[in-house]
């Protein structure tokens, strides 16, 4: 009986609710954008590729990172609208999401640390094509890791802002997901099932045929984003059959590792990584502590699109500096910036979207 009974307690567990606001998504989101971090913080004095074994562990923790961002959009965007027929509102709630943090960092990099730290004069700076269009290449996404001429040019890498290339296909799942709600295929548990089932398709057929051409790059990142996004989406859709408990968690990890070296190794990496961190999210942890994590502010966004520009220039001070020094100085300098950016853009900006117009049911702040 004892060992029944431990059987049931390691299979047996609530999804939880987003409506009870119990949860610790926003604190995972923390921590995914400080692993970014951790990884850039190697890459920026290293350059690419990343090679040794720590650092290419480090690499390869940051990618299941970048994945967690979207398989946590996908759930929160699913339960938006599989609650709401409000489009207006989840079109307005995205742009004001996204887009007032990437105007602020972009000005503060074209007016600020792009004067500040060129090799070129004030007159050759601003004199310069490549400032001018700057602002329309990051805020457009046509080139989200757009150099600024002069700026950083002896580094190792020279991108104002490595990491706002996700961005894009972040506005991309957006939109997709907008096109198939409106059509009814994002509103119901079964058409999100289908659109994953291909999603998962995709991402099998890049793996085991991988195009080789013109947007490969591309085709790539959407296929593992684009799939990513959906296995949070199916997570939330079809929540009443999924209980989350260890034991499956375990077993979900022991399926991905065993698949590790087989084309659906990104899908059941990306599946593995959803049940995991919704576990996680949703795990009540007691006390003063949980509480604290709970309500934390939700810095994630600032600490992931301005920590790249922190180390950037903390190279350029301190030429040679290496991979701890630049993690000694981002942690604090991104958690301070992004706390900056929270209150200061993010919030006002949030609050100035008009209110829901019809919705079933109230939904935290996250997933709107």
């Amino acid at each position: 009986m004892r060992v029944s009974n431990r059987t049931g307690k390691l299979f047996a567990g609530a999804h939880g609710r987003l409506e009870d606001r119990a949860n610790n998504f926003t604190a995972i989101r923390i921590g995914f954008a400080f692993l970014v971090l951790a990884g850039h913080a190697i890459m920026l004095p290293m350059g690419l590729p990343v090679t040794g074994a720590f650092p290419e562990f480090v690499d390869g923790a940051v990618q299941f990172a970048l994945d967690g961002f979207f398989i946590l959009s996908g759930y929160m965007i699913a339960a938006s609208l599989m609650r709401s027929g409000d489009m207006t509102h989840y079109a307005l709630a995205r742009v004001f999401r996204i887009f007032p943090g990437l105007i602020a960092a972009m000005l503060i990099l074209w007016l600020v640390v792009g004067p500040l730290f060129t090799g070129l004069t004030p007159a050759q700076y601003w004199s310069a094509p490549e400032t001018w269009l700057f602002p329309l290449l990051i805020v457009f996404q046509l080139d989200p890791q757009a150099s600024l001429p002069g700026v950083f040019a002896d580094h190792p890498l020279t991108d104002m802002n490595g990491p706002l290339w996700t961005i894009r296909y972040e506005l991309l799942a957006y939109l997709a997901a907008g096109l198939l709600a409106a059509v009814g295929l994002f509103r119901n548990k079964w058409g999100i099932l289908a659109i994953f089932a291909a999603a998962a398709l995709l991402s099998d057929f890049e793996l085991l045929m991988p195009y080789n051409g013109i947007g490969e790059g591309t085709l790539f990142a959407a296929a593992r984003f684009g799939g990513a996004f959906m296995t949070g989406a199916v997570m939330f859709a079809w929540r009443d059959r999924i209980p989350l408990a260890p034991g499956w968690a375990v077993l979900l990890v022991l399926t991905a590792f065993i698949l590790r070296d087989t084309p659906s190794s990104m899908i059941a990496g990306q599946i593995a990584m959803a049940y995991v961190t919704l576990w996680a999210g949703f795990a009540r942890i007691p006390g003063r502590a949980g509480t604290a994590i709970r309500d934390v502010e939700d810095v994630s966004y600032g600490v992931y699109i301005l920590h790249w520009p922190i180390g950037q220039m903390t190279l350029a001070l301190f030429p040679g500096a290496g991979a701890a020094l630049l993690f000694a100085v981002m942690v604090p300098g991104a958690l301070v910036s992004g706390w900056l950016m929270r209150v200061g853009v993010e919030k006002p900006a949030m609050a100035l979207k008009p209110q829901r117009r019809r919705a079933a049911t109230s939904m935290p702040a996250t997933a709107t």
